[in-house]
């Protein structure tokens, strides 16, 4: 086993870095309740969520090397395709008052038919708490205009995403696994944050210009909570939440003075190691 998980995979806060989808996550998820958390992971959000919301996570993971670090902080640890549901008679009679799937169901070939499985796993008054990437980000379309897609190890383009979703897309995700979105909340990232920086900066002005319009161009990642639909209540439409401009620590400012005058194998490394030392 190796000392360090895959950096792809932390949630931990990082000193300087602006907001975090799992803080936003963990803000849903109400205390002292039965959490079943599809791909964990290494458990990295899975301690936060037996550390700070006192949750009882049931977790299913896949990959093997994951489950000791996982199994500290869980009731259960169930190892499982998440891309199969027979997974889901191994659960038994047990019932969770929420289901999560951060940054997940954007790797699997059908995550609505995951989401629609997984419905009979919730309590009376369950609710689904999802977070996924925006690939309407506006530095998407600076790559498209490059005629440069280009995967890399993680963010909006991760190599091992097969599903991509905008805010209808995502909408129309939920709706279709027999839920309604009732809270959402965005993570801002200005384009130059962003791994593709200098795409968003040889896009032409005019380009710039008209994807800014867009009141969601700054948006990279979504955290949806959602509930049965037949729940009283109104739904909420995801349209009409405009996206708010991105906070920008001071350094965040000295990563883009970085990622301009290094090479990018070397601001890539250095990053890693940023990642590893300044966790708080």
């Amino acid at each position: 086993m190796e000392s360090l998980e895959p950096i792809n995979y932390h949630y931990e806060k990082l000193y300087g870095q602006g907001e975090n989808a799992a803080d936003i996550v963990l803000a849903m998820v109400p205390p002292d309740t039965r959490v079943l958390e599809l791909g964990a992971g290494p458990g990295s959000i899975t301690r936060r969520l037996r550390a700070e919301r006192g949750s009882r996570v049931t977790a299913v993971e896949l990959e093997s090397s994951f489950l000791p670090y996982l199994a500290p902080h869980c009731e259960r640890v169930i190892q499982a395709n998440l891309n199969e549901t027979a997974w889901v008679a191994e659960v038994g009679t047990e019932r969770f008052d929420l289901l999560l799937a951060a940054d997940v169901l954007e790797h699997l070939n059908r995550p609505q038919d995951l989401l629609r499985a997984c419905e009979s796993l919730l309590a009376p008054e369950g609710s689904v708490v999802v977070s996924l990437p925006h690939i309407g980000h506006a530095v998407i379309h600076a790559c498209l205009m490059d005629e440069d897609f280009e995967y890399r190890d993680a963010g909006l383009l991760d190599s091992t995403h097969i599903r991509f979703f905008g805010m209808k897309n995502m909408q129309a995700l939920v709706e279709g696994a027999g839920f309604k979105v009732v809270d959402a909340g965005f993570v801002s990232r200005a384009p130059e944050d962003t791994e593709y920086a200098d795409r968003w900066r040889r896009a032409p002005e005019d380009l710039r210009t008209a994807v800014l319009r867009n009141p969601h161009a700054m948006v990279y990642q979504c955290v949806l909570r959602a509930v049965r639909v037949t729940t009283p209540g109104e739904a909420l439409d995801l349209m009409s939440m405009a996206g708010h401009a991105p906070r920008v620590t001071p350094l965040m400012h000295v990563n883009r003075l970085f990622k301009r005058m290094l090479p990018v194998g070397l601001y890539r490394l250095c990053r890693r190691a940023y990642a590893a030392v300044m966790k708080t």
